[in-house]
């Protein structure tokens, strides 16, 4: 998210839509999310909706609570990514293990000069 242009409640929700659609693609594409300045974003929106008036507040609601829900996902989805990539780079430990392991063994046995006879 570039920053939050404009402070208006259409605006607003649009700039957080596409971020949410944005992000969901590039995670979709296994490629890395930009998440700097997001907390800074995120204050600004919340300042936003805090200035909201009560009648915007209603309109708005359901559009909210939408966006509130993708935003939820999005985290979602990247928590399952992080715990995928954690799992896979444990398993390089455990593989690089195994194959010095079998390196080890076969240059301690002579295994491979036996098969060569």
């Amino acid at each position: 998210m570039t920053g939050i242009k404009n402070n208006s409640a259409e605006t607003l929700f649009n700039e957080v839509a596409q971020f949410i659609d944005e992000s969901r693609a590039l995670l979709e594409a296994n490629k890395m999310l930009e998440l700097s300045g997001l907390d800074d974003n995120v204050q600004t929106m919340c300042d936003a909706i805090l200035r909201l008036s009560q009648a915007e507040r209603m309109e708005y609601a359901d559009r909210l609570q939408q966006l509130l829900g993708d935003l939820k996902a999005l985290g979602d989805s990247m928590v399952e990514k992080r715990e995928l990539l954690a799992g896979e780079i444990r398993d390089l430990g455990t593989h690089k293990k195994a194959s010095t392991a079998y390196r080890i063994v076969e240059a301690s046995d002579g295994y491979k000069n036996k098969d060569e006879e």
